[in-house]
């Protein structure tokens, strides 16, 4: 994100079966699970994966590829020879190319036994390894000390949501935290929106794939895609702005007030039925009031600054409060929905902020 450059490409397998169409991989990799035909299947998609990094090198295009490898696969008792022969086949491909990716979750069995398969794989056949799915299993500072991967991939569940839950933001921020300081990549994964690669730049991430970079496509399409690839502007400016650490801090409070107030100013108008999602509505667990609460205890900022901005947060909360309840008794015109002074507040807090940048 802070340079626009497409450096890598995920295999994603599908069936298209010659009655029934094109079936996704959740309808039919499940079914093969720990059999024999799921290691076939493994030793197939990496032999397509180099296949296919040979016919771009041959149109001067220069991406690495990574392959999904089930637990079972991995350690299989011919897994490593078995990639060493796929490689052997395609001698033109730097085998630093191919990026190997096992679940975290995957790894909950025998941790030795994948450290020194993935270890054997890196020193000896060269490629790369990466933890998929970041976060998710219970122990994951434990498989970050013990697997020598050198990528992690945080799950898209948590980047889809750390906009809207401080939850997920707090686990992101600490894998990234934690990856920085074991030396790792990492690559947050379903980033789908504009605002979530500025949330993810402020934090320190720069690597990212999803739907806002672009949607699976067939590898035929790859090209055309590059060619007309436009990086996103606003990751860019924001990627290259050196931005001091209490600038960073009042640009991650601009984003998350802004999509709380988008997403209240669409649930209001709602009605009670069609509402997906409201936010945070407790002023003390949304995003802004535990950033004031984070800001308070470390000290970062001045204490009469903060006051004036949490007397402004609470108001702002109490129009929510106050409009919240009328739409659930029913009491709200969509038409005139009274959002006039809560976007006032909000105009409010943002010029507090710009008095601290």
């Amino acid at each position: 994100m802070q340079t626009g450059k497409v450096f890598g490409v995920e295999a994603l397998i599908r069936w298209i079966h010659p009655e029934k169409g094109l079936i996704p991989p959740l309808e039919f990799l499940p079914v093969i699970g720990e059999t024999d035909l799921e290691i076939i299947v493994g030793n197939w998609v990496i032999n397509e994966a180099l296949k296919q990094l040979i016919i771009w090198k041959e149109q001067e295009v220069d991406l690495d590829v990574s392959v999904n490898i089930s637990s079972y696969h991995l350690q299989s008792p011919s897994f490593t020879t078995s990639l060493e022969g796929i490689l052997a086949l395609y001698p033109k491909i730097n085998s630093q190319s191919l990026q190997l990716e096992v679940l975290e979750s995957s790894a909950l069995g025998d941790i030795q036994s994948i450290s020194r398969i993935i270890k054997n794989c890196i020193t000896s056949l060269g490629v790369n390894i990466a933890l998929d799915d970041f976060g998710t299993g219970y122990s994951s500072l434990t498989h970050l000390r013990n697997l020598p991967a050198q990528t992690i991939k945080i799950d898209q569940t948590f980047v889809r949501d750390m906009l809207d839950d401080p939850d997920d933001f707090t686990i992101i921020d600490s894998v990234i935290g934690m990856a920085e300081s074991f030396s790792r990549e990492v690559i947050a994964e379903g980033v789908e929106t504009t605002q979530d690669g500025l949330m993810l730049l402020l934090m320190g991430c720069i690597q990212a794939q999803g739907y806002s970079i672009a949607r699976p496509m067939p590898a035929v399409d790859i090209i055309d895609w590059l060619r007309n690839y436009t990086p996103n502007q606003e990751w860019l400016i924001c990627a290259n702005k050196k931005l001091s650490e209490k600038e960073s801090r009042i640009q991650l409070f601009r984003l998350t007030l802004t999509r709380w107030q988008q997403l209240f100013e669409k649930s209001i108008q709602l009605a009670p039925d069609d509402i997906g999602q409201w936010p945070i509505l407790k002023r003390t667990q949304c995003h802004c009031g535990i950033w004031i609460k984070r800001a308070r205890n470390e000290k970062f900022f001045e204490e009469i600054w903060l006051i004036k901005l949490e007397e402004v947060h609470n108001i702002m909360h109490d129009i929510a409060d106050d409009l919240f309840e009328k739409h659930q008794n029913g009491e709200i015109d969509p038409y005139n929905n009274g959002l006039k002074n809560l976007r006032y507040a909000i105009e409010n807090m943002n010029r507090i902020l710009g008095q601290c940048e």
